[in-house]
């Protein structure tokens, strides 16, 4: 299994926004990029095709040695071997899924806010992650924006890795890692690209060098 990086971009796929391109071809491109996590979410897609797409990716995240998440789907991501699992406020309660999956498979949990975050920890999360951060179209929640003003109450309850979501983009990626952020996850902005790899690549070098910019100030 593949440890959770000490920071990250971190792809969340989504076969509706790919224009047509297969799920293992847009995961390929957007290693080769930069990104460090891929978060397989198929929502809609049968189970048989869910695991051969599952499994092609496990060969592409081993190959590149990054961390392959499975969203919600607790079976698919032990059939494929996955690193882990990412369950929301509305799937299977964290805690059972932190009994159904062995160690050393990662737990995520879908958050809102810091309370949230504090009692995913309490039931076992490896990591957590943290939004909508800003209004996004690419899945529906029942929460609002969080915003920036939120980030450093979950940042500063949490012992744990937060990934930041919703509606990040090469427009503001950079103001999310100076608030704090080391872990993002995009989908659209990479998935919905004309090219995936410098999509990738592109936000994975302002992420970098916005963390440096940071990094440098608190030294």
């Amino acid at each position: 299994m593949t440890a959770f990086p000490e920071s990250s971009l971190y792809l969340i796929t989504d076969r509706d926004l790919s224009r047509g391109r297969s799920t293992p071809d847009v995961v390929k491109a957007a290693l080769a990029g930069g990104v460090d996590v891929v978060q397989l979410r198929d929502k809609q897609v049968e189970t048989a095709l869910m695991i051969e797409d599952g499994l092609r990716l496990r060969e592409l995240t081993a190959q590149a040695g990054k961390p392959l998440i499975v969203n919600d789907r607790i079976d698919v991501a032990l059939a494929i071997e996955a690193d882990g699992a990412h369950v929301g406020q509305t799937d299977i309660p964290a805690v059972m899924a932190r009994t159904l999956l062995p160690a050393p498979m990662l737990l995520g949990v879908s958050t809102s806010e810091a309370d949230m975050a504090r009692r995913a920890h309490r039931e076992g999360a490896d990591y957590v992650g943290f939004g909508p951060l800003y209004h996004t179209a690419t899945k529906q929640t029942v929460a609002s924006p969080r915003g920036l003003s939120m980030l450093p109450q979950v940042l500063d309850a949490m012992p744990l890795p937060v990934v930041v979501l919703g509606g990040i983009s090469l427009d503001n990626i950079e103001d999310v890692v100076a608030a704090g952020a080391d872990h993002v996850a995009v989908c659209s902005c990479i998935v919905a690209a004309d090219d995936v790899q410098r999509a990738a690549a592109t936000l994975k070098e302002r992420m970098e060098k916005a963390r440096a910019r940071r990094l440098a100030s608190t030294a």
